[in-house]
C-alpha cells in the first residue's frame, strides 16, 4: 500500500498527542494532495458529511515492536490487556482508524487542501485511506466498551505565565494528562511540544500548572 499523504497536525511528537480523536477540537489536521484528475474528483460530495474516517499507519512505531499483553494509560500501568482489546499503537500491521470532523476542503491552482478538526495524530502520520462517517452503521445503540465507555477526565489547568494565542488547544492537551502512566504521581516537570511552542508544566494541587512556555524547538517532549 502506498499513502495518500502525509497529515500536519500541531504534534511535532509523539508525548503529548491526545490518545483519542475528537478531545481536542482545537487541534487541527492539514491533509494536501496533488490537484489532479483522480482527487478532484474522488472529494466530490465530502463536504456533505460532518465526520470523516482516517485510516493512517502509526509509522514512528518500529516493525514488530508489540507484544499481545499492553498496559493500557487509563488503567495507570496496573492492568494489562489483550492488544485487539486495546487501542495501543503497538500493534502488528501498525493500522490505526481515527474518525475526525471536517472542516473544509480548498481546492487551489496546484493542491487540494483538506482541513479536519479533533485530530489525534503525530505530525507526518501517513494516511491511507478517507472515509466518510455514516451515524446510522458506525453508531451502535446499547453498545458497551468495558472500562474504556467513559470519557477521560479534564484536569484543572492554570498558567503562570503569560498565555500565548493558542492556549485553549495547549491548555486542552495539558487537561487530558499526557504523562506516561508510570509518571501519574509525580510532581516534577515535563516538557511537551505543542503547535510550534515548548510547553513547561507540572502538576501541582490536583491540577496542572504551565510553568513557561518558548517557541524554539530545542526541548523534545518528556522529563526535563
Amino acid at each position: 500500500m502506498r499513502p495518500l499523504c502525509n497529515v500536519r497536525t500541531p504534534f511535532k511528537e509523539k508525548f503529548g498527542v491526545p490518545r483519542q480523536s475528537l478531545l481536542v477540537e482545537e487541534a487541527e489536521g492539514l491533509l494536501s494532495f496533488p490537484k489532479n484528475d483522480f482527487f478532484v474528483e474522488a472529494f466530490r460530495g465530502i463536504e456533505t458529511f460532518s465526520h470523516l474516517w482516517l485510516i493512517f499507519e502509526f509509522h514512528l512505531i518500529e516493525e514488530g515492536s508489540f507484544n499481545a499483553l499492553v498496559r493500557p494509560p487509563r488503567f495507570d500501568g496496573k492492568k494489562k490487556m489483550g492488544i485487539f482489546a486495546t487501542r495501543s499503537p503497538h500493534r502488528p500491521n501498525r493500522l490505526g482508524l481515527s474518525v475526525v470532523k471536517f472542516k473544509n476542503i480548498e481546492i487551489l491552482d496546484q493542491e487540494i487542501l483538506l482541513r479536519v478538526e479533533g485530530i489525534d495524530l503525530v505530525d507526518g502520520t501517513p494516511i491511507y485511506d478517507i472515509k466518510p462517517y455514516l451515524p446510522y452503521a458506525d453508531r451502535v445503540e446499547n453498545s458497551f466498551s468495558s472500562d474504556f465507555s467513559l470519557p477521560p477526565k479534564m484536569t484543572q489547568v492554570e498558567w503562570l505565565c503569560e498565555k500565548p494565542q493558542d492556549f485553549y488547544l495547549i491548555e486542552k492537551v495539558i487537561a487530558l494528562d499526557p504523562r506516561p502512566s508510570f509518571d501519574k504521581n509525580s510532581d516534577k516537570e515535563f516538557g511537551v511540544s505543542i503547535a510550534g511552542k515548548n510547553i513547561r508544566f507540572k502538576k501541582q494541587n490536583n491540577e496542572f500548572v504551565i510553568v513557561s512556555w518558548t517557541d524554539d524547538m530545542s526541548i523534545l517532549g518528556g522529563e526535563i
